[in-house]
């Protein structure tokens, strides 16, 4: 990237100099007012096309999280600032003085001083992309380019936040569920391993041959009350040994397959993944990223195995010439429907619309999706639980009913 020498007033009297990377003398004018200084004079450094930008170290990234929910505030008072003029460093030297998260106000300061030695915002995101997908750093770079980054900053914003509020939707539904499908088998355990080895002890001297289901409970539960704590270590062995494997790319790729496997779940999936790839490409392309680009993009954002490998093939079609319709027409995962909205708004010129048509079309189908696995799902769950419960303790009872009926 070439490098412009300048000369900008600091304040009424103060004159300051230094280098500074940019595409044309426009953009490094409009990255010097950024900086909150007035520019004198600009001119293009012979042989600085090939020095890079100055930045943290990229081991600084290790072990750094942010929440989305934070980033999404963060992106969102970056935008308020510069829209309301605030120069660009001028706003993280606010931000800096705010209370933050601590990782991200690690970021905050780091980011500061490479825009402070004249990088761009695109670059001080980039130097973090465990934090700032690739999404997010092709926005903010085209924005840069335009000259529209208060724009840009607007529509990144707002596409955090419709994307946390999908992944909200899709966690409330199933949240209920998991909650009462916890409880019950916590619940049986508590009652197999110490409530009912010392209810079944009354059978000890029953004469008369036990019903099959209180035989079965009386062996369960022996066999609880004397292991409970090898099935502990067992469950969380298991557990930690799953995770590790589902952090892996075969894992991932076991269970995304699985799960779509699953008539209902194949369909909610689907339309989970092609809201966000339809809403994710809508926005680069609006913001003016190339679709070779945007499509790379779109691609790290999917959490589906199968459909992220998908969308690798669609990428690798396009950048070898094909068009967006040609590319998606085989693949199993678009609907007649998304295809003809994409197909409809590539002919017209406007495939962003069409994608943003898409895009809304499935977060429709979404929260209706959501809110019927809520009104069905978490009764389902808990009628099994009940069911489980109510068959242990009519099992105990049964022997009971019987020595009242012998009795009387």
């Amino acid at each position: 990237m070439p490098q412009y020498t300048y000369l900008a007033k600091n304040g009424p009297s103060k004159i300051v100099s230094g280098v500074i990377h940019a595409e044309d003398e426009h953009v490094a004018v409009t990255k010097i007012l950024q900086l909150g200084y007035t520019p004198l004079e600009v001119k293009l450094q012979e042989g600085g096309s090939s020095v890079q930008e100055k930045g943290p170290r990229p081991s600084q990234d290790n072990g750094l999280k942010v929440p989305l929910a934070t980033v999404a505030i963060f992106i969102r008072q970056i935008y308020d600032m510069i829209d309301a003029g605030i120069p660009l460093l001028r706003c993280f030297e606010i931000l800096m003085r705010q209370k933050q998260h601590p990782a991200l106000l690690t970021i905050i300061e780091a980011m500061h001083e490479h825009i402070k030695e004249g990088g761009s915002l695109s670059g001080a995101l980039a130097l973090y992309p465990k934090v700032f997908p690739l999404l997010y750093i092709n926005m903010v770079k085209s924005g840069e380019l335009a000259g529209q980054l208060p724009h840009v900053m607007s529509r990144l914003a707002d596409f955090i936040e419709k994307d946390l509020q999908i992944r909200s939707q899709v966690k409330s539904s199933l949240l209920y569920p998991a909650i009462i499908l916890v409880v019950g088998l916590l619940t049986m355990f508590v009652l197999m391993s110490f409530v009912l080895p010392k209810l079944t002890v009354m059978f000890d001297d029953f004469d008369a041959v036990l019903p099959l289901p209180t035989q079965m409970i009386i062996a369960v539960s022996s066999f609880f009350s004397r292991f409970w704590w090898l099935m502990i270590i067992v469950a969380a062995a298991g557990g930690y040994y799953l995770k590790q494997f589902l952090g892996t790319a075969r894992g991932r790729l076991l269970i995304d397959h699985c799960v779509l496997k699953i008539p209902i779940l194949r369909q909610f999936i689907q339309e989970v993944q092609m809201a966000l790839f339809a809403r994710t490409l809508g926005t680069l392309l609006e913001s003016g990223v190339t679709i070779s680009a945007a499509l790379e993009s779109v691609t790290e954002t999917i959490d589906n195995s199968l459909f992220k490998n998908e969308m690798q093939d669609i990428t690798l079609k396009v950048k070898a010439g094909d068009s967006l319709t040609t590319a998606i027409k085989g693949s199993s995962y678009f609907s007649e429907i998304a295809l003809n909205l994409i197909i409809v708004g590539q002919e017209s010129g406007k495939l962003e619309k069409g994608l943003y048509k898409l895009a809304v079309m499935c977060e429709r189908s979404i929260k209706e999706t959501s809110q019927n696995f809520m009104t069905i799902l978490g009764p389902l769950v808990l009628i099994v639980v009940v069911a489980l419960v109510g068959f242990v303790i009519v099992s105990i009872l049964l022997p009971m009913f019987r020595m009242n009926m012998i009795i009387n």
